[in-house]
Formats: C-alpha cells, structure tokens, sequence
C-alpha cells in the first residue's frame, strides 16, 4: 500500500470536493481504504484546513524471528484461526503478539487465506444454555464418501459422540445417541432436549399407515424423557452450532485416522465462544457448566460415599 503524504492528502480531499469524484474511486486512486478518504474530508469540513501527518507517531513494529518461530508452532499445534490462535499463544507460550501481526505473518506463510465472508456484520445474536447437557445439536453431513453424524453439546461445545457410517439412517442417529447417553449417565446428568432439522432420520415428513405422525428417532427421544427441538424449516441457524462444527470436521478430518481420535482433538483445544482469559476447552467448560448437583453427586461417588 502506498503512503499517504500531505500533498496526497490534499489532492484526494480537492478531487472529492472540487472535482465531484467518488471516495470509491478515489480511494482506488490513492491505493487507500474508503473509509480512510472519508475520515480525511471530515476532518477537512470540520476544521477548514487539510489535515495533515503526524511524523511523531509510533513507527510500525516488526515480528522478530522468535515471534514467527511461535506463531508457525502455535499454529500447527493448534490449527486455530487468528483470534483463538493468539490467545492460545497467550496460554501456552506468555506472549502477547497483536492479532494483526499473526494473520499477516499467516498470509505471508500461506496458512491462512482472506475470508470476505468474515467481514461481514452479523445480524443474529447467539444464544446458549447454562447447564452442560440441556441442550444437545446433532445432523448429518457427507466427508469423503462416508455419512458422518455427531452429538454436541450447546453449553460447552463438548462433542459427546461421533459416528461415521455408510449411509445416514435413523438407526445409525440412535445408535451414536447412545454414545452420548453413556456419558450422560456417567455425570449422573438426565438430557432435556435435542436440536435436529427436519431431516427423514429425525422428523416425519409425513404420516404412516397408522396415521402416526411420530418418527422412530422421536419415538426413542420420548422414551428416554428427551425433548425433540426440531428447527424450523429454511432456517439452519437455530441448529448453527453443529454447522460451525462441521466446517472444521471437514478442514481438520484428514489430519487423523479416525473420527473419535478427531473428536479428542477437538474437545481439548481453545474455543472460541468460551472463556478465552485462560484458554478453556469444551471439555473443560462441560465440567464447569455441569448443575452444582451433578458435581456433588461426582465428588460423593469419587469418595465412595
């Protein structure tokens, strides 16, 4: 990116307001941000004078050959994206390098690719449950011919089961369920509910020879005393969490020989929708979030009581 120097300022601030150029069009010019032209003409129709630099600023700093050597092993270890990344770097190895010096030493190093998407405002807010195992996401998806399904849970983000199969029925959905029911009865924690889509292994699409509109997989929810939370029709965010999950199954998967060695994986690295201060993973967030009567129970069968 080229300089802004004082001469270029007043010439980009004359084109704007003398020539009835674009600050788009400018901005290209100049080889500078929009929003950069538009602070510059601001400040001009505020003071009546052409701003101008201030040479007394703090020079840009450099990533020394240490900082590059941690990031690229954080990385590695890790394969965080730039935010989670910096606070594992933080946790692990007590360096606070800025998050701007990681992403472009990972775009020079071509671990890390521009993401426009990333960019944009996000107009949902999210939501999630206080106690570990209130709410569990589950769906199906396709990686490398296999049709994979997982269980995970909404307060944590702990994956309790996964499960790779052949083909995506609700006998496979039940059978890696069963997975996470184990775990369950381990906490000495009941699940309330689960969130699916309204795929055939979950929700009926229509009714049976015997006018019942129950699916098997409901069927065995309401068994157990599970709630079934089917998400509404075009609207994949209210099951966001398990889709969030996905992408990285699909970046990360064939890194390790199976899905639950991936799971293990997971479930020990930082996240980031939990408290990044000490660098916590789903498996320490699902401890942290069980109901206090759960953890009691836990400390009375540990002592034997």
């Amino acid at each position: 990116m080229v300089k802004m120097t004082n001469k270029r300022i007043r010439l980009a601030i004359n084109w704007v307001l003398k020539k009835g150029e674009t600050t788009a069009n400018v901005a290209n010019d100049f080889k500078v941000s929009k929003r950069r032209i538009q602070q510059l003409i601001k400040l001009y129709k505020e003071t009546g004078e052409y701003p101008v630099l201030n040479m007394k600023r703090r020079p840009k700093t450099h990533l020394t050959d240490e900082q590059k050597k941690i990031i690229k092993q954080a990385y590695s270890e890790s394969l965080l994206g730039v935010k989670l990344l910096r606070y594992h770097i933080k946790t692990e190895y007590k360096q606070d390098i800025p998050q701007n010096k990681i992403h472009e030493y990972l775009l020079e190093s071509g671990l890390a690719n521009p993401d426009p998407n990333k960019q944009k405002k996000r107009k949902r807010c999210r939501y999630e449950r206080d106690f570990s195992l209130s709410l569990i996401h589950t769906d199906w998806w396709e990686y490398d011919g296999k049709q994979v399904i997982a269980y995970e849970d909404d307060a944590s983000r702990k994956i309790l089961s996964i499960g790779e199969f052949d083909n995506a029925t609700t006998e496979n959905a039940i059978d890696v369920l069963k997975g996470t029911e184990k775990q369950a009865e381990e906490f000495n924690v009941m699940i309330e509910a689960i969130n699916t889509d309204r795929g055939a292994q979950f929700y009926p699409n229509k009714k049976d020879k015997n006018g019942e509109a129950d699916s098997v997989f409901q069927k065995y929810l309401g068994s157990k005393g599970i709630k079934h939370i089917p998400s509404r029709r075009n609207n994949p965010q209210t099951n966001g969490k398990i889709e969030r999950f996905v992408q990285t199954y699909k970046k990360h998967r064939n890194r390790f020989r199976s899905a639950n060695e991936f799971k293990d994986w997971y479930n020990d690295r930082i996240h980031g929708a939990l408290k990044l201060e000490w660098g916590e993973t789903p498996n320490e967030a699902f401890i942290r979030k069980l109901q206090p009567e759960s953890i009691l129970g836990l400390v009375f069968k540990a002592l034997g009581w």
